[in-house]
């Protein structure tokens, strides 16, 4: 596997993607999303996987909130379609279940718990955090607007950071 990622073998791995891309490197998300640049990292990830299954695999992180550290054990991480399907989703079926990430963002996995965190990765060509995951607790955009990123934790510089410091509870 030729990515800067340590892949621990209890993780569930899928398929690799079947992914349609620009000839600008961007992948054409449906509707108002448009052509979205994937960090590279994440797109190699998916090109090997097409999403995982990381629950009770080691697969702890620490998210750094405003208000301090949350510990969360992601569950997931989707695919391209469950990518590209949350995303467009929350743009067209408003629900007060299922908010609006923040403009700039992506869906890419979920962690249950006490709070729920969606796995987020900046995908904004110009933002200084292009790339950066964040940990995202939804319900703190009640409005739904996508424009409120009080919920956001930072979490990692990169994808393969991100994958790269999943551990067991214990080493946190």
């Amino acid at each position: 596997m030729m990515t800067g990622i340590k892949w621990n073998p209890a993780w569930q791995l899928d398929p690799p993607a079947q992914i349609d891309i620009n000839p600008d490197g961007t992948v054409t998300f449906e509707g108002p999303v448009g052509n979205v640049l994937l960090p590279k990292e994440y797109l190699d990830f998916l090109l090997i996987s097409d999403g995982a299954a990381l629950r009770d695999r080691g697969s702890w992180f620490l998210a750094r909130f405003q208000n301090g550290l949350l510990v969360g054990e992601i569950e997931w991480l989707g695919g391209i379609d469950t990518v590209m399907g949350t995303t467009w989703n929350l743009y067209v079926y408003p629900d007060p279940e299922k908010n609006k990430v923040p403009d700039g963002f992506i869906n890419v996995g979920f962690a249950p718990g006490q709070e729920d965190m969606d796995i987020l990765l900046n995908v904004n060509r110009s933002s200084s955090d292009f790339g950066k995951v964040y940990a995202w607790i939804n319900a703190d955009d009640p409005w739904m607007i996508g424009d409120n990123t009080r919920g956001l934790g930072f979490v990692a510089n990169s994808f393969n950071e991100f994958m790269n410091n999943l551990t067991d509870r214990k080493n946190l």
